[in-house]
């Protein structure tokens, strides 16, 4: 006599084992192309933070520039804009004929 009801749950057990292999097997390449963006997603974060610092200096130094010249203004120096105009000038904003034709 064979026994038919043996065979039919090893087959239901290797079907198992073959679906949850095709779905492991799914999740992890999905997991390493998700791995694999890490090295850029990393490259972008160490130029936005570089772009930051970038930004926050020049701000800063625009800042410093603007106390200047209402410090200078408040002495009555005779030229109080000068600081903006040459921190303007230095990052870019203002070109050197500029900074002398603006000149009071």
């Amino acid at each position: 006599m064979v026994n038919t009801s043996n065979r039919a749950s090893i087959d239901t057990d290797l079907q198992e084992v073959a679906n949850r292999h095709d779905t492991a097997t799914t999740v992890v390449d999905t997991l390493g192309r998700a791995l694999d963006t890490i090295p850029l997603l990393s490259a972008e974060i160490i130029r936005l933070r570089r772009r930051l610092a970038t930004a926050l200096n020049d701000f800063n130094n625009l800042l410093a520039a603007a106390k200047a010249t209402l410090s200078a203004h408040a002495d009555g120096e005779e030229d109080p804009l000068y600081y903006l105009r040459d921190e303007l000038t230095a990052q870019g904003h203002l070109r050197a004929e500029q900074r002398h034709r603006e000149r009071p």
